[in-house]
């Protein structure tokens, strides 16, 4: 038997956030060790707000490599004595930009790798004892782009579709068992991840080539609406709140422009939305179907 098995309820919760030093995981990671809480900040590279924060605990960990999460399993069993966690929340990301057509297969394997099979090579892991227990909580980070695809970002989109597929059969698959699944769908926040896939672009340059007559702005609309940006802040107050209210909703969407910008584009007829898309992305030229 654990030393934690009959933990008080107020107890401060142990809590596994991945991609801890991107823009959105750093701050959910600094509130949750401010509140107390005693936090695996992993990532691939070891964690800088160690000695601000004691209660946080640097993981080392490549959601991509078996080896790496067995690494990072073994050490939260080691410093929770043998308890787990009682929520994991998957921060872990990448993001590719590019015409469906134009983008490497390697890239391609590397965004799926990453945003849905890491994400599930790290949750599964841990969810026997939170079975166990019937308690628990995983949080995963999709994006409003997990809702609708945009010109340029089907690919991220696809791999975020998934994750809200994954998730949408998880909160059911293990509701009887008093695990909670949440899902968190960030709008567009100032993180580093726009830049890096816009750095990205060079290096399939010749394969955009068919494709600048209908963009004549460029690939340049990551950097566009990175001018309406919401802080990293505010989603990790959002994946704070995912993670430790006593009933969580099964949905967060931080930030009223993505929740109308959602509810547009769902719901709104194809032909209307295709336009507003076209437009979001600068397209030109885009034909309107008869």
């Amino acid at each position: 038997m654990s030393p934690f098995d009959d933990r008080p309820r107020n107890a401060p919760k142990f809590i596994m956030v991945t991609g801890a030093s991107g823009g959105i995981g750093r701050a959910t990671v600094g509130r949750l060790a401010s509140a107390g809480h005693v936090v695996f900040a992993a990532d691939l590279m070891d964690y800088d707000l160690a000695e601000e924060l004691p209660r946080l605990h640097p993981v080392i960990l490549d959601v991509t490599e078996p080896s790496s999460i067995d690494r990072a399993f073994d050490k939260v069993q080691a410093e929770t004595g043998g308890y787990g966690l009682d929520v994991l929340v998957n921060v872990a990301g990448m993001m590719i930009l590019g015409p469906v057509e134009a983008v490497p297969d390697d890239l391609v394997q590397r965004q799926f790798k990453v945003n849905v099979f890491g994400l599930l090579a790290v949750t599964r892991p841990f969810l026997p004892q939170m079975r166990e227990r019937r308690a628990g909580r995983i949080v995963n980070v999709s994006s409003v782009l997990g809702r609708f695809a945009l010109p340029g970002s089907g690919l991220y989109s696809a791999s975020k579709f998934a994750v809200e597929a994954i998730s949408d059969a998880l909160r059911i698959e293990l509701a009887p068992f008093g695990v909670r699944v949440v899902l968190v769908e960030p709008g567009v926040i100032e993180t580093p991840l726009y830049d890096k896939a816009a750095a990205s672009l060079p290096s399939y340059d010749q394969a955009l080539e068919p494709y600048r007559a209908t963009w004549p702005a460029g690939f340049g609309f990551p950097a566009r609406l990175l001018k309406a940006a919401v802080p990293a802040e505010r989603a990790g107050a959002a994946l704070a709140r995912a993670a430790l209210a006593s009933r969580p909703r099964d949905r967060y969407r931080p930030g009223v422009r993505s929740r109308l910008n959602t509810w547009l584009l769902t719901a709104l007829p194809v032909r209307a939305t295709d336009r507003i898309k076209a437009r979001i992305a600068h397209m030109a030229n885009a034909p309107r179907r008869p």
